[in-house]
């Protein structure tokens, strides 16, 4: 199994919009993969699920995750950080208001943000990705920290909030996560003690990167997927 870095997965992502593929096909694959992992991991479909997302590509994952987890039944919320998201996060929020989700803004409503986490069974981290840039700050500081002590299930996307993609290393704040889905290729984290106590359960996700363009990172470096295109690295 090939484990990427930071720099290695921005690559990827890269050359994957130069071939064709959409930033949006990648977010509703990711989204799709959620469903099938809560299944696998046996969430009584009554849990009321809270997903708490960033600006950033991994919110927009997660925005997705909230509309596929609506449709099979999950009760769901959605936390914002901030309506300023990318353009491709954008288009799945809209959907999502379009089906009455509840979404909250953490910048503008902390007690509602408080009150959707205490009732929550399940909390899905959409925040910080690979690309992060030193240990978070201001508002996802605090995110991160009250996400922590509120001790619910996490689940996060790709890696966990917080953690280096590439080190493994937790730039405190960090999630402590029971489980994680981690998108078209296992990150470097994932192999140091620290990375590993902070994902819990590792899953990989295919989000439908052509097998050529892996060869681009590394010879051979795509992933054996399962048939269902979710595969338990441990």
């Amino acid at each position: 199994m090939y484990y990427a870095t930071a720099k290695e997965m921005e690559r990827l992502d890269e050359i994957a919009v130069q071939y064709g593929l959409e930033i949006q096909q990648m977010m509703e694959l990711a989204g799709w993969h959620m469903v099938s992992l809560l299944q696998e991991l046996h969430i009584d479909q009554n849990s009321k699920i809270v997903v708490v997302c960033g600006k950033g590509n991994k919110g927009g994952d997660g925005l997705s995750a909230a509309r596929h987890l609506a449709n099979y039944g999950y009760s769901v919320s959605v936390i914002l950080i901030s309506e300023d998201i990318k353009t491709d996060s954008l288009h799945h929020l809209q959907l999502l208001k379009k089906m009455k989700i509840p979404i909250a803004i953490y910048r503008e409503d902390r007690a509602a943000f408080e009150d959707i986490m205490s009732y929550s069974d399940l909390v899905i981290d959409a925040l910080l990705g690979y690309h992060l840039e030193g240990a978070p700050r201001d508002d996802f500081a605090d995110v991160i920290e009250h996400i922590n002590t509120v001790q619910k299930q996490v689940i996060a996307y790709d890696i966990p909030s917080g953690v280096d993609a590439t080190s493994g290393e937790c730039l405190k704040p960090c999630i402590q996560a029971q489980a994680t889905l981690s998108l078209a290729l296992p990150k470097k984290c994932f192999q140091t003690d620290e990375g590993k106590v902070h994902s819990g359960d590792i899953y990989l996700a295919d989000i439908g990167i052509p097998h050529f363009l892996y060869d681009q990172i590394s010879s051979g470096s795509r992933p054996d997927f399962s048939d269902t295109g979710l595969t338990h690295l441990r």
